[in-house]
C-alpha cells in the first residue's frame, strides 16, 4: 500500500476557495490510502480528538467511489442529511471517491515537536506529519506479522474499512473548512470525509494480525 498526506487546505485543496470545494491529488485516488489530520479537543491533553479544520478531505472529480468504501459513503450522506449538515450538493461529486481513509493527529493545537540540525526544536504539523504516523503504525502491525510467519498486510483498504472499530473515531461535527465562514464536511459517528474513520487503534488492530 502507499499512504500519502490528503492535503492542508481542508476541502478547497490547492486551488483555494471557489465555487467547488477542489479535491487533491493524489490524497483522492481509490489506489492509495490517504490520511487526514486531527487535532486534540483540548490543548496539551492526550485523549480526545477533534478534525483539523484545515485537514484535506471530499470526493474525487476523477475516480467512482469504489465498491469497498460504498456502504461507508452511503452511510455518511444518510448521517450527515439527517444532521442538518451535508454541504450543497453543488459543491462536490457526491459519486466520487471518498477520502481521507483515516486519519492522525496533524493540526496546529498541538504540533509534533523535533529535533533540528545544530540542537534546537520546532514544532512541525499538517497531514504530512499525520501520514508517517499512521504508516508507522501499519508498519509494526506487518511486524507483529512477520514475527508470526505471515505475510504482510499489502493492500491496507478493503482492511480498515471492514474494521472501522479499531480506529478512534472523531465525531464531535467538526468541519474540515479551513476558511473562515466557509463551509466543509462534518466529522460524523463512522467513515466520515473529514477524518475518516479517525486515528488507528494499535491494540485493536494488533488483535487481528
Amino acid at each position: 500500500s502507499i499512504l500519502f498526506a490528503s492535503g492542508d487546505q481542508g476541502v478547497w485543496g490547492r486551488s483555494g476557495v471557489g465555487a467547488t470545494y477542489n479535491p487533491d491529488f493524489p490524497a483522492g485516488s481509490p489506489y492509495v490510502t490517504a490520511v487526514g489530520g486531527t487535532d486534540f479537543a483540548t490543548k496539551s491533553v492526550i485523549g480526545e480528538e477533534t478534525a483539523w479544520s484545515c485537514g484535506g478531505g471530499g470526493f474525487s472529480d476523477e475516480f467512482a467511489t469504489p465498491e469497498w468504501q460504498a456502504d461507508a459513503v452511503a452511510d455518511y450522506f444518510s448521517k450527515a442529511k439527517a444532521a442538518g449538515v451535508l454541504p450543497d450538493s453543488d459543491l462536490y461529486n457526491s459519486t466520487g471517491r471518498g477520502y481521507p481513509d483515516v486519519s492522525a493527529l496533524g493540526g496546529q493545537v498541538n504540533p509534533y515537536c523535533v529535533g533540528i540540525k545544530g540542537g534546537s526544536f520546532g514544532g512541525v504539523s499538517g497531514t504530512s506529519a499525520s501520514c508517517p504516523v499512521v504508516a508507522g503504525v501499519f508498519a509494526q502491525l506487518n511486524n507483529l506479522r512477520l514475527a508470526n510467519k505471515k505475510s504482510s498486510l499489502g493492500w491496507l483498504n478493503p482492511l480498515i474499512y471492514t474494521n472501522g472499530d479499531c480506529f478512534n473515531d472523531v465525531n464531535d461535527g467538526s468541519m474540515n473548512n479551513c476558511n473562515r465562514g466557509t463551509t466543509g464536511f462534518a466529522a460524523l459517528s463512522g467513515w466520515d470525509p473529514a477524518t475518516g474513520f479517525g486515528s488507528p487503534n494499535y491494540e485493536c488492530l494488533a488483535k487481528l494480525m
